[in-house]
């Protein structure tokens, strides 16, 4: 993979050319840094976001701090003071954050976070799950239950 690109404005020190889609919405690179800024699609080894924003993150390590990110796919992945709409983890460590679906085979969450959908094989820390598997579990019936009544009153009328 390429070299490294910092998203502030402008390009910080590149060692090799980072592949960069022509609207510059996609960069794959070895490194990204995010300050105070955006990317809509981000792939590399190590990705780190202070302050800003990426649409998709896809790296060994990601790395969040006071920003937020729609999904991320990742080894290694911590959010601190920021938000995240999915995570897909080996490892997450969630710090003052809020995270809507988290997947992970191991969680750790310093000081209080908040998770809706909350899937992982171990679990530690402060968290508060909107949405455990008991919850989903009822949820989906409920939800099943009242598509069919509804799909059979549309049938009948």
């Amino acid at each position: 993979m390429p070299g490294a690109l910092g998203v502030t404005g402008e390009i910080h020190e590149v060692v090799e050319a980072p592949a960069i889609h022509e609207d510059g919405s996609w960069v794959e690179a070895d490194a990204v840094e995010v300050h105070q800024g955006g990317i809509g699609r981000a792939e590399a080894t190590d990705i780190r976001v202070t302050q800003g924003g990426i649409g998709l993150a896809r790296a060994d390590r990601v790395s969040v701090l006071m920003g937020g990110v729609g999904a991320v796919m990742g080894r290694e992945v911590s959010v601190s003071q920021g938000g995240v709409g999915s995570i897909l983890a080996q490892r997450a460590n969630v710090d003052q954050a809020v995270v809507r679906t988290l997947v992970a085979q191991e969680v750790e969450f310093r000081k209080p976070s908040g998770v809706l959908v909350l899937i992982a094989q171990r679990v530690s820390g402060d968290v508060r799950v909107l949405l455990d598997w008991r919850a989903a579990l009822a949820f989906g019936a409920a939800f099943g239950l009242i598509a069919g009544l509804v799909g059979r009153g549309r049938r009948d009328g």
